[in-house]
């Protein structure tokens, strides 16, 4: 019983652990970048995002760790508002057929 918990809970959410790495390496790509305001760090961001993923371990720094998990948790909750206004397709009939057809 134990195990179907895990499983229930741990595997849909391993991708997000993909995601939550990749933008923990674009805040570390954008903490490296040359620039004091936020324009000039968005165009040196072409420059640091290679050595940002150069090395695959994730850094420990805080705004690099806030930066993942805000984009991890962005990205959930636009899955989530895009599977809750989905439209309600019934399995093995077609779309829009009326009570009345055979």
């Amino acid at each position: 019983m134990r195990t179907d918990n895990i499983k229930k809970y741990v595997l849909p959410n391993i991708p997000y652990l993909f995601v939550l790495w990749a933008c923990l390496k674009l805040g570390t790509a954008y903490r490296l970048a040359a620039g004091a305001d936020f324009a000039h760090k968005l165009m040196g961001l072409g420059q640091t995002i290679g050595p940002a993923f150069a090395d695959f371990a994730p850094g420990l720094n805080p705004f690099d760790w806030l930066i993942g998990i805000v984009g991890a948790a962005g990205f959930r909750l636009l899955i989530y508002f895009k599977s809750k206004n989905a439209k309600k397709f019934r399995r093995d009939e077609e779309y829009g057929s009326a009570r009345w057809s055979a």
